[in-house]
Protein backbone atom coordinates (compact mmCIF):
# COMPACT_ATOMS: atom_id res chain seq x y z
CA UNK A 1 0.00 0.00 0.00
CA UNK A 2 2.84 2.33 0.88
CA UNK A 3 4.62 1.32 -2.26
CA UNK A 4 1.58 2.11 -4.32
CA UNK A 5 1.27 5.51 -2.73
CA UNK A 6 4.92 6.23 -3.45
CA UNK A 7 4.46 5.17 -7.05
CA UNK A 8 1.53 7.53 -7.41
CA UNK A 9 3.55 10.36 -5.79
CA UNK A 10 6.57 9.79 -8.02
CA UNK A 11 4.44 9.50 -11.08
CA UNK A 12 2.51 12.71 -10.35
CA UNK A 13 3.20 15.45 -12.86
CA UNK A 14 4.04 18.34 -10.41
CA UNK A 15 3.78 17.04 -6.82
CA UNK A 16 7.43 15.84 -6.48
CA UNK A 17 8.73 19.20 -7.72
CA UNK A 18 6.47 21.03 -5.28
CA UNK A 19 7.68 18.86 -2.43
CA UNK A 20 11.30 19.64 -3.30
CA UNK A 21 10.52 23.37 -3.34
CA UNK A 22 8.76 23.18 0.04
CA UNK A 23 11.63 21.18 1.54
CA UNK A 24 14.17 23.66 0.22
CA UNK A 25 12.15 26.55 1.61
CA UNK A 26 12.00 24.87 5.01
CA UNK A 27 15.75 24.28 5.00
CA UNK A 28 16.45 27.86 3.97
CA UNK A 29 14.08 29.19 6.63
CA UNK A 30 15.72 27.00 9.25
CA UNK A 31 19.16 28.19 8.15
CA UNK A 32 18.10 31.84 8.26
CA UNK A 33 16.50 31.36 11.66
CA UNK A 34 19.64 29.76 13.08
CA UNK A 35 21.81 32.50 11.55
CA UNK A 36 19.47 35.21 12.90
CA UNK A 37 19.55 33.67 16.37
CA UNK A 38 23.34 33.46 16.30
CA UNK A 39 23.58 37.06 15.06
CA UNK A 40 21.19 38.28 17.78
CA UNK A 41 23.17 36.42 20.44
CA UNK A 42 26.43 37.86 19.07
CA UNK A 43 25.02 41.39 18.98
CA UNK A 44 23.67 41.05 22.52
CA UNK A 45 27.15 40.06 23.69
CA UNK A 46 28.66 43.04 21.92
CA UNK A 47 26.20 45.42 23.60
CA UNK A 48 26.87 43.88 26.99
CA UNK A 49 30.62 44.38 26.66
CA UNK A 50 30.83 47.75 24.88
CA UNK A 51 32.07 50.76 26.84
CA UNK A 52 32.41 48.81 30.06
CA UNK A 53 28.84 47.54 29.80
CA UNK A 54 27.27 50.91 30.64
CA UNK A 55 25.41 51.57 27.39
CA UNK A 56 21.59 51.62 27.70
CA UNK A 57 21.03 48.44 25.71
CA UNK A 58 17.44 48.92 24.58
CA UNK A 59 18.18 52.44 23.37
CA UNK A 60 21.30 51.39 21.49
CA UNK A 61 19.59 48.29 20.07
CA UNK A 62 16.89 50.56 18.65
CA UNK A 63 19.50 52.74 16.97
CA UNK A 64 21.48 49.97 15.27
CA UNK A 65 20.30 47.87 12.29
CA UNK A 66 18.96 44.57 13.59
CA UNK A 67 19.72 42.71 10.35
CA UNK A 68 23.45 43.44 10.56
CA UNK A 69 26.19 41.82 12.62
CA UNK A 70 27.84 44.37 14.90
CA UNK A 71 31.52 44.27 15.67
CA UNK A 72 33.08 45.86 18.75
CA UNK A 73 36.27 47.77 18.04
CA UNK A 74 38.47 50.17 19.98
CA UNK A 75 36.88 49.25 23.32
CA UNK A 76 38.52 51.02 26.25
CA UNK A 77 37.46 51.95 29.77
CA UNK A 78 40.08 53.72 31.89
CA UNK A 79 37.76 55.41 34.36
CA UNK A 80 38.42 55.30 38.08
CA UNK A 81 41.80 55.22 39.88
CA UNK A 82 44.27 54.09 37.21
CA UNK A 83 47.56 55.81 37.98
CA UNK A 84 48.54 58.44 35.45
CA UNK A 85 45.56 60.30 34.02
CA UNK A 86 44.59 58.92 30.59
CA UNK A 87 44.03 61.09 27.53
CA UNK A 88 40.88 59.09 26.76
CA UNK A 89 38.59 57.91 29.55
CA UNK A 90 36.18 55.73 27.57
CA UNK A 91 36.16 54.76 23.92
CA UNK A 92 34.16 52.20 21.96
CA UNK A 93 32.99 51.67 18.40
CA UNK A 94 30.21 49.39 17.18
CA UNK A 95 30.68 48.85 13.45
CA UNK A 96 28.77 47.09 10.69
CA UNK A 97 29.08 46.92 6.93
CA UNK A 98 31.72 49.06 5.29
CA UNK A 99 31.18 52.42 6.97
CA UNK A 100 28.24 52.05 9.35
CA UNK A 101 28.93 52.53 13.02
CA UNK A 102 28.28 54.05 16.42
CA UNK A 103 31.35 55.78 17.80
CA UNK A 104 31.50 57.03 21.36
CA UNK A 105 34.26 58.53 23.50
CA UNK A 106 34.75 60.33 26.80
CA UNK A 107 37.81 62.59 27.06
CA UNK A 108 39.08 64.94 29.78
CA UNK A 109 39.08 68.63 28.96
CA UNK A 110 42.77 69.47 29.29
CA UNK A 111 43.55 73.16 29.08
CA UNK A 112 46.89 73.96 27.48
CA UNK A 113 49.54 74.54 30.18
CA UNK A 114 50.16 78.20 30.90
CA UNK A 115 53.62 79.74 30.62
CA UNK A 116 52.53 82.55 32.89
CA UNK A 117 49.45 84.18 34.38
CA UNK A 118 49.36 87.46 32.51
CA UNK A 119 46.66 87.96 29.86
CA UNK A 120 49.12 87.48 26.97
CA UNK A 121 50.17 84.11 28.44
CA UNK A 122 46.58 82.94 28.81
CA UNK A 123 45.63 84.12 25.33
CA UNK A 124 48.64 82.45 23.70
CA UNK A 125 47.79 79.15 25.42
CA UNK A 126 44.28 79.38 24.02
CA UNK A 127 45.63 79.35 20.44
CA UNK A 128 47.60 76.12 20.94
CA UNK A 129 46.58 73.36 18.51
CA UNK A 130 44.52 70.65 20.20
CA UNK A 131 44.86 66.96 19.28
CA UNK A 132 42.10 65.29 17.27
CA UNK A 133 40.80 63.38 20.29
CA UNK A 134 40.10 66.70 22.03
CA UNK A 135 38.27 68.26 19.08
CA UNK A 136 36.25 65.26 17.80
CA UNK A 137 33.22 66.42 19.81
CA UNK A 138 32.81 69.40 17.49
CA UNK A 139 31.57 67.23 14.63
CA UNK A 140 29.79 64.59 16.74
CA UNK A 141 26.06 63.92 16.41
CA UNK A 142 25.61 64.53 20.15
CA UNK A 143 27.97 65.71 22.89
CA UNK A 144 27.86 66.87 26.49
CA UNK A 145 30.41 68.68 28.65
CA UNK A 146 30.29 67.59 32.29
CA UNK A 147 31.68 69.25 35.40
CA UNK A 148 33.84 67.23 37.79
CA UNK A 149 34.19 69.47 40.87
CA UNK A 150 36.38 67.01 42.79
CA UNK A 151 38.72 66.68 39.80
CA UNK A 152 39.73 63.62 37.82
CA UNK A 153 42.66 61.74 39.35
CA UNK A 154 46.11 61.28 37.89
CA UNK A 155 46.69 64.60 36.13
CA UNK A 156 49.48 67.08 36.94
CA UNK A 157 46.99 69.98 36.88
CA UNK A 158 43.36 69.99 38.08
CA UNK A 159 40.98 68.54 35.49
CA UNK A 160 37.43 69.52 36.42
CA UNK A 161 35.61 68.85 33.15
CA UNK A 162 35.24 66.06 30.63
CA UNK A 163 33.28 65.56 27.42
CA UNK A 164 31.31 62.62 26.09
CA UNK A 165 30.42 62.56 22.41
CA UNK A 166 28.75 60.06 20.09
CA UNK A 167 28.18 59.79 16.34
CA UNK A 168 25.97 57.39 14.39
CA UNK A 169 26.45 56.80 10.66
CA UNK A 170 24.76 54.67 7.98
CA UNK A 171 26.66 52.01 6.05
CA UNK A 172 27.34 54.60 3.34
CA UNK A 173 28.98 56.90 5.88
CA UNK A 174 26.16 59.45 6.06
CA UNK A 175 24.83 60.58 9.43
CA UNK A 176 21.69 58.88 10.74
CA UNK A 177 19.00 61.56 10.84
CA UNK A 178 16.90 61.96 13.97
CA UNK A 179 19.28 60.01 16.21
CA UNK A 180 20.34 62.93 18.43
CA UNK A 181 17.58 62.44 21.03
CA UNK A 182 18.37 58.75 21.57
CA UNK A 183 22.11 59.41 21.54
CA UNK A 184 21.58 61.98 24.30
CA UNK A 185 20.48 59.09 26.53
CA UNK A 186 23.57 57.14 25.52
CA UNK A 187 26.10 59.91 26.25
CA UNK A 188 24.32 60.66 29.53
CA UNK A 189 24.74 57.06 30.68
CA UNK A 190 28.45 57.10 29.85
CA UNK A 191 28.90 60.52 31.48
CA UNK A 192 27.37 59.31 34.74
CA UNK A 193 29.61 56.22 34.59
CA UNK A 194 32.68 58.47 34.32
CA UNK A 195 31.39 60.70 37.15
CA UNK A 196 30.79 57.77 39.47
CA UNK A 197 34.05 55.96 38.72
CA UNK A 198 36.06 59.16 38.86
CA UNK A 199 34.52 60.38 42.13
CA UNK A 200 33.61 63.69 40.50
CA UNK A 201 30.70 64.73 42.69
CA UNK A 202 28.35 67.42 41.46
CA UNK A 203 24.88 66.98 39.93
CA UNK A 204 23.91 64.03 37.76
CA UNK A 205 23.87 64.52 34.00
CA UNK A 206 20.51 64.74 32.23
CA UNK A 207 19.76 63.95 28.57
CA UNK A 208 18.60 67.56 28.20
CA UNK A 209 22.20 68.66 28.92
CA UNK A 210 23.39 67.10 25.66
CA UNK A 211 23.82 69.25 22.57
CA UNK A 212 24.72 68.70 18.90
CA UNK A 213 28.39 69.02 18.09
CA UNK A 214 29.06 72.75 17.53
CA UNK A 215 30.59 72.03 14.12
CA UNK A 216 27.33 70.46 12.85
CA UNK A 217 24.97 73.34 13.53
CA UNK A 218 24.75 77.02 12.75
CA UNK A 219 24.12 78.61 16.08
CA UNK A 220 22.49 81.97 16.74
CA UNK A 221 24.74 84.90 17.43
CA UNK A 222 23.93 84.70 21.14
CA UNK A 223 24.82 81.01 21.38
CA UNK A 224 27.87 80.86 19.14
CA UNK A 225 31.22 81.69 20.70
CA UNK A 226 32.40 83.84 17.83
CA UNK A 227 29.72 83.94 15.13
CA UNK A 228 30.05 87.73 15.03
CA UNK A 229 33.78 87.77 15.61
CA UNK A 230 33.55 88.35 19.37
CA UNK A 231 34.96 85.50 21.48
CA UNK A 232 32.81 84.25 24.33
CA UNK A 233 35.26 85.62 26.91
CA UNK A 234 34.69 89.13 25.50
CA UNK A 235 30.91 89.06 25.06
CA UNK A 236 30.34 90.96 28.28
CA UNK A 237 31.80 94.13 26.72
CA UNK A 238 29.84 96.69 24.70
CA UNK A 239 31.71 99.32 22.64
CA UNK A 240 29.42 102.01 24.05
CA UNK A 241 31.08 101.55 27.44
CA UNK A 242 33.95 103.64 26.01
CA UNK A 243 31.91 105.70 23.55
CA UNK A 244 33.27 103.57 20.74
CA UNK A 245 32.37 101.11 18.01
CA UNK A 246 33.87 97.96 16.57
CA UNK A 247 36.16 98.31 13.58
CA UNK A 248 34.07 98.03 10.37
CA UNK A 249 36.40 95.24 9.22
CA UNK A 250 35.44 93.21 12.28
CA UNK A 251 35.90 93.31 16.05
CA UNK A 252 39.48 93.53 17.25
CA UNK A 253 39.05 91.06 20.11
CA UNK A 254 40.78 87.95 21.41
CA UNK A 255 39.52 85.81 24.27
CA UNK A 256 40.00 82.51 26.07
CA UNK A 257 37.80 80.70 28.60
CA UNK A 258 39.49 78.03 30.72
CA UNK A 259 39.12 76.13 33.97
CA UNK A 260 41.49 78.29 36.01
CA UNK A 261 41.58 81.53 34.04
CA UNK A 262 39.59 83.61 31.54
CA UNK A 263 41.09 86.43 29.53
CA UNK A 264 39.99 88.97 26.95
CA UNK A 265 41.80 91.71 25.07
CA UNK A 266 39.97 94.11 22.74
CA UNK A 267 40.09 97.49 21.09
CA UNK A 268 37.37 99.82 19.79
CA UNK A 269 37.33 102.96 17.66
CA UNK A 270 36.32 106.13 19.46
CA UNK A 271 33.23 107.70 17.87
CA UNK A 272 33.91 111.23 19.22
CA UNK A 273 37.65 111.71 19.71
CA UNK A 274 38.63 114.32 22.30
CA UNK A 275 41.99 115.03 20.63
CA UNK A 276 44.18 113.82 17.78
CA UNK A 277 45.45 110.90 19.85
CA UNK A 278 42.01 109.79 20.97
CA UNK A 279 41.33 107.40 18.09
CA UNK A 280 41.03 104.06 19.87
CA UNK A 281 40.44 102.70 23.35
CA UNK A 282 41.35 99.30 24.71
CA UNK A 283 40.22 96.97 27.47
CA UNK A 284 41.68 93.76 28.80
CA UNK A 285 40.04 91.59 31.42
CA UNK A 286 41.31 88.54 33.24
CA UNK A 287 40.07 86.35 36.09
CA UNK A 288 42.11 83.74 37.93
CA UNK A 289 40.89 80.91 40.15
CA UNK A 290 42.16 78.06 42.28
CA UNK A 291 45.82 77.05 41.91
CA UNK A 292 46.79 80.15 39.91
CA UNK A 293 46.05 82.64 42.70
CA UNK A 294 49.43 82.40 44.50
CA UNK A 295 51.32 82.82 41.22
CA UNK A 296 49.15 85.83 40.32
CA UNK A 297 49.94 87.56 43.60
CA UNK A 298 53.64 86.97 42.94
CA UNK A 299 53.59 88.11 39.30
CA UNK A 300 51.58 91.24 40.11
CA UNK A 301 53.03 91.88 43.56
CA UNK A 302 54.27 95.41 42.85
CA UNK A 303 51.02 96.42 41.17
CA UNK A 304 48.87 95.03 43.99
CA UNK A 305 50.99 96.86 46.55
CA UNK A 306 50.43 100.15 44.72
CA UNK A 307 46.61 99.92 44.68
CA UNK A 308 44.63 102.82 46.09
CA UNK A 309 40.92 103.82 46.05
CA UNK A 310 41.43 106.90 43.82
CA UNK A 311 44.97 107.23 42.46
CA UNK A 312 46.06 110.43 40.75
CA UNK A 313 46.52 110.00 36.98
CA UNK A 314 49.84 110.72 35.35
CA UNK A 315 49.86 113.87 33.23
CA UNK A 316 51.45 114.69 29.91
CA UNK A 317 50.96 111.22 28.40
CA UNK A 318 49.46 110.27 25.02
CA UNK A 319 47.91 107.20 26.58
CA UNK A 320 46.49 106.54 30.04
CA UNK A 321 46.18 103.03 31.43
CA UNK A 322 44.14 102.30 34.56
CA UNK A 323 44.00 98.85 36.18
CA UNK A 324 41.22 97.91 38.61
CA UNK A 325 41.39 94.82 40.84
CA UNK A 326 38.66 92.93 42.67
CA UNK A 327 38.13 89.76 44.70
CA UNK A 328 34.87 87.84 44.41
CA UNK A 329 33.20 84.46 44.32
CA UNK A 330 32.38 83.43 40.74
CA UNK A 331 30.41 80.20 40.22
CA UNK A 332 31.33 79.23 43.76
CA UNK A 333 35.09 79.65 43.26
CA UNK A 334 37.28 82.26 44.90
CA UNK A 335 38.34 84.58 42.08
CA UNK A 336 40.79 87.42 41.57
CA UNK A 337 39.95 89.74 38.65
CA UNK A 338 41.72 92.58 36.88
CA UNK A 339 40.34 95.01 34.30
CA UNK A 340 42.72 97.26 32.39
CA UNK A 341 41.34 100.31 30.57
CA UNK A 342 43.56 102.18 28.11
CA UNK A 343 42.48 105.55 26.66
CA UNK A 344 44.10 108.72 25.37
CA UNK A 345 42.07 110.73 27.89
CA UNK A 346 42.67 109.81 31.52
CA UNK A 347 39.32 111.25 32.62
CA UNK A 348 37.50 108.74 30.42
CA UNK A 349 39.37 105.79 31.93
CA UNK A 350 38.80 107.09 35.46
CA UNK A 351 35.08 107.63 34.81
CA UNK A 352 34.35 104.28 33.12
CA UNK A 353 36.66 101.79 34.85
CA UNK A 354 34.29 100.95 37.71
CA UNK A 355 31.34 100.42 35.38
CA UNK A 356 33.41 98.24 33.09
CA UNK A 357 34.55 96.12 36.03
CA UNK A 358 30.95 95.78 37.25
CA UNK A 359 29.79 94.62 33.82
CA UNK A 360 32.62 92.12 33.60
CA UNK A 361 31.93 90.55 37.00
CA UNK A 362 28.16 90.55 36.49
CA UNK A 363 28.56 88.54 33.28
CA UNK A 364 30.21 85.75 35.29
CA UNK A 365 27.58 85.87 38.05
CA UNK A 366 30.24 86.93 40.58
CA UNK A 367 29.10 87.67 44.11
CA UNK A 368 30.59 89.06 47.31
CA UNK A 369 32.64 91.49 45.22
CA UNK A 370 35.37 93.44 46.98
CA UNK A 371 37.15 96.10 44.92
CA UNK A 372 40.80 96.08 46.00
CA UNK A 373 41.74 99.35 44.36
CA UNK A 374 43.14 100.97 41.22
CA UNK A 375 46.53 101.88 39.87
CA UNK A 376 47.66 103.97 36.90
CA UNK A 377 50.20 102.27 34.70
Amino acid sequence: MAAAAWERFVGHRWLPKAAVVVLAAVLVAAFLLVRSERRDAHNAGVLEAACGGVLPRETVRGLLPGDETWELRSDLDLTGPSGRGPRTLVRCSLDWGEYGGLELAAVPVLDAPLRGVRPRDILSAGTAKEPDRATAYRTATTQVTVGCPAGLLGYPRPVTRFRVHASLNHDDGSEVAGAAKELATVVTAVADHVRDRGGCGGPAVKPSDARPGPGRVTESSEESEDSDGVPRACRWFRPGMLDGQWDPAGPDADGVTGDDADACSLSVRRTKPANRYDLTAGVSSVSWRGPLLPEVRTAYGAELAALSPAPEPKSGEKSSVLAVWAESSCSGARTLSRVRVETAVSALAADRADRILDAYLASSDCRAVKVLGKVWK
